[in-house]
C-alpha cells in the first residue's frame, strides 16, 4: 500500500515553542524528544472524529481548501532523520480519499497534500518542509515543494 509522509521541522508558533520548552523541563527530557511526544499527541488528537458528522481535523483541513468532503486513509505520526536531527512526520497510509457523497475514490494530489501541510504549519504552528510519496516496495520520492 502507498504512503504519504508529510515532513515537518520543529515548532515555529510562539505558544507551541513554550508549550515544548515547558513539556522538556517537566519530564526531563531533550527538546528534541519534547518536539516528538508533543507532535504525535496533536497527531492522535487530530485524527479523532471531530464534529457530529464523522469529520476529522485533517479532512475539514482539505475541505476548506478543494470544497469536497473526502474519508481520508488512517494517519499517524513518525520520525524521520535529517542532517543528524530526529524531526516528526504525519503519515499518511493510503495516497487516495473517498468522496463522502459519492462514494467515488479521489487521488491525494500534490495540491491536496500541501494544503493539509500548509495548513497544518498555520494552524498547529510546526514547521512543513515537504512531503514524499512512498510505493509498496520502493524508495521514497522526494516532492519538488521546497
Amino acid at each position: 500500500m502507498a504512503k504519504i509522509e508529510l515532513l515537518f521541522g520543529g515548532p515555529i508558533a510562539h505558544d507551541e515553542e513554550i508549550s515544548v520548552e515547558n513539556y522538556a523541563y517537566n519530564w526531563d527530557v531533550s527538546i528534541e524528544t519534547a518536539i516528538i511526544r508533543k507532535f504525535k499527541s496533536w497527531i492522535s488528537y487530530l485524527s479523532i472524529k471531530s464534529d457530529d458528522k464523522d469529520n476529522t481535523f485533517f479532512e475539514l483541513l482539505l475541505f476548506i481548501g478543494i470544497n469536497q468532503m473526502l474519508k481520508l486513509p488512517k494517519i499517524t505520526s513518525g520520525t524521520y532523520r535529517h542532517k543528524g536531527f530526529v524531526l516528526p512526520k504525519i503519515i499518511i497510509h493510503g495516497d487516495h480519499g473517498v468522496d463522502k457523497q459519492t462514494g467515488n475514490s479521489v487521488p491525494l494530489t500534490k495540491s491536496c497534500i500541501n494544503i493539509i501541510g500548509n495548513n497544518f504549519e498555520d494552524e498547529i504552528g510546526y514547521e512543513y518542509f515537504e512531503y514524499r510519496q512512498i510505493e509498496s516496495g520502493r524508495l521514497p520520492q522526494l516532492s519538488a515543494y521546497l
